[in-house]
């Protein structure tokens, strides 16, 4: 029991850093913060990270373990391919479900100084560019896609969606958010070879369905 205990306040610990630093960035998170979002005191904290260093690089690592945990389960999903692909661009666009963008751009920028946390957004990146890529070679082989390179395509997607999040993110109000997400719907859907209105949401029936 005591050691399930250590366990669960480790990851209490680690997702009250995440929120802390999505508000107040990584520079100006102190581990003073956590400790107080939490209830409990900084040597608490201490006593699981010996340094901030470390909580942050651990924090993010803890947060890429859930998106990537995320990124699996829908892609692995028995769908179309069509169908997964909206549900990936809604976890990873800047438009659609995902909150951690500000999270992210922050590790990137932290990562030029930090070998660690380097690691882990690139780990992180490399994952999603992968599971694009598969994706889109799976809609290929099923005739649901046409391009030349899945690989480039899936670069080229996830490249325009970050420079995206960061328009919308760090620069809030230049960019309507409508405008965007059809943005968002042209770029994929000319890389794929399909209609931008065939990655717009379903309408609904009325009848139960199992696909996006």
């Amino acid at each position: 029991m005591a050691r399930k205990q250590v366990v669960l306040r480790r990851e209490e610990i680690l997702d009250a850093t995440v929120e802390q630093i999505k508000k107040r960035g990584i520079a100006t998170t102190r581990v003073a913060d956590v400790a107080s979002a939490l209830g409990v005191s900084s040597g608490l904290v201490h006593y699981h990270f010996a340094t901030k260093e470390q909580l942050v690089e651990e924090s993010f690592s803890h947060a890429a373990r859930r998106e990537i945990e995320a990124l699996r389960a829908t892609a692995g999903r028995p769908a179309p391919a069509i169908t997964r692909l909206k549900a990936l661009l809604r976890l990873y666009s800047p438009t659609g479900q995902s909150v951690g963008w500000r999270l992210w751009i922050d590790g990137w920028s932290a990562g030029m100084r930090d070998t660690g946390l380097q690691d882990v957004m690139q780990a992180m990146d490399e994952e999603w560019k992968a599971a694009f890529g598969r994706l889109i070679q799976d809609g290929m082989e099923h005739g649901e896609f046409h391009c030349a390179d899945p690989r480039e395509a899936a670069w080229r997607i996830t490249l325009f969606l970050d420079g995206l999040a960061v328009q919308l993110v760090a620069r809030r109000g230049v960019l309507d958010k409508a405008q965007a997400t059809a943005w968002v719907r042209e770029h994929v859907a000319a890389h794929l070879g399909i209609a931008a209105s065939d990655l717009e949401p379903r309408r609904s029936t009325g009848q139960p369905s199992t696909t996006a």
